[in-house]
């Protein structure tokens, strides 16, 4: 059993309301269990002077099912959005009380997401809208951490070491969030002062995740190392085997920028960014199985069919080339008045080649795409 102090959760407590895990002494004797009231505050503090104790695994047990019953009351496409509203304010406060727990909890939340619909998750990443510059270091962040987590799971990587990977990757860039934010919006190269920020940024959050009660080793070498590369070529410091889950957010990373618009250049078609990542991890497999995971024709993207139909994916299909997709337009180029499900494995609706996002005037409702409405 992990003990971790009361007083690191001390937020979550209020007289009157009952314990939603148990109390637990320096040994792991349960004292409170849960559901008991703590009649007043007296007794709270008394509680935080004598160095109580909760149980991790409980913790983190109560945090999921309490996520879990908010997902089903939300839409997906809601609670992704609500999710990077919290984001936006907390990964700004990293000396905040509490923030470490926070940060778990937006965890457990997208873990649930993406393990409820996947597809909704890369159709949200590649249509994201980058009109708010100021906000990119957060969504990014997101981004990654969603698109990590998906190929954790494909990979089969333990609970524990799937969510390191949302962790690194919401956290990794806690030094420069809102450095990203500028940099997205201009069109010249970095600064001096802003390449130098940038150049320790790794260092830089990891601290940030030490000064705010940190100790997992393997979330800390994930930020630490996101940046290095295998034989040395990376940096700050050209570790020669840097650790498995920071080589995925490493590619993460990579592969998401490459999709994200920014005001000095436009964001890559999506075969065009798996190819360039592909080619410049010199085919390393976490690479592949990432590229695996996004697929040929992405959820989200454009297409025009052997009908005539302009479409956008909406589900991968058994067959990487065969996805499912949601006809917009008829074969005159009319928008329909509701999107139509179509299976491109079918002859007739085969994918006769991607369209470029500004060639698609159509609306986009993406609860009436995947039929999520409350």
């Amino acid at each position: 059993m992990k003990l971790l102090p009361l007083e690191q959760f001390v937020n979550q407590l209020q007289p009157g309301v009952p314990l939603p895990w148990g109390v637990r002494d320096s040994s792991g004797k349960l004292l409170l269990a849960r559901g008991r009231i703590i009649s007043d505050a007296s007794m709270l503090t008394a509680l935080i002077e004598r160095g109580m104790f909760v149980d991790a695994e409980e913790i983190s047990r109560v945090a999921t099912e309490a996520a879990a019953t908010k997902v089903k009351e939300e839409s997906l496409p809601t609670r992704w959005e609500s999710l990077q509203a919290r984001l936006s304010t907390l990964l700004r406060a990293p000396s905040e009380v509490g923030f470490l727990e926070k940060v778990r909890d937006s965890v457990d939340q997208l873990d649930l997401i993406i393990e409820r619909n996947p597809d909704l998750v890369i159709y949200l990443v590649l249509r994201h809208e980058y009109t708010r510059f100021a906000q990119y270091g957060v969504a990014h962040s997101l981004h990654v951490a969603a698109l990590g987590g998906l190929t954790a799971r494909r990979l089969g990587w333990p609970d524990a070491q799937r969510k390191n990977v949302l962790a690194a990757s919401l956290t990794m860039n806690l030094s420069i969030i809102d450095l990203q934010g500028r940099l997205a919006g201009q069109t010249t190269p970095p600064k001096p002062e802003q390449r130098a920020e940038i150049d320790v940024h790794t260092q830089s959050s990891a601290r940030l995740l030490r000064l705010a009660g940190l100790n997992d080793a393997e979330w800390l070498t994930a930020v630490e190392q996101h940046h290095e590369q295998p034989g040395g070529s990376g940096y700050p410091n050209k570790i020669v085997s840097p650790s498995d889950i920071s080589q995925l957010v490493r590619f993460v990373d990579s592969f998401t920028a490459k999709h994200s618009a920014r005001a000095g250049r436009a964001q890559q078609p999506a075969q065009q960014a798996a190819r360039d990542l592909y080619t410049q991890s010199k085919a390393n497999p976490l690479a592949a199985v990432l590229i695996k995971e996004f697929g040929i024709y992405p959820p989200g993207c454009f297409v025009k069919l052997a009908s005539g139909e302009t479409a956008i994916v909406i589900k991968r299909g058994v067959s990487a080339n065969c996805p499912i997709v949601a006809a917009l337009t008829n074969r005159n180029g009319d928008v329909l008045s509701q999107p139509i499900s179509r299976d491109t494995a079918m002859p007739a609706n085969a994918i006769a080649s991607t369209i470029p996002d500004r060639a698609v005037m159509v609306r986009l409702n993406v609860e009436k795409l995947y039929d999520l409405r409350s």
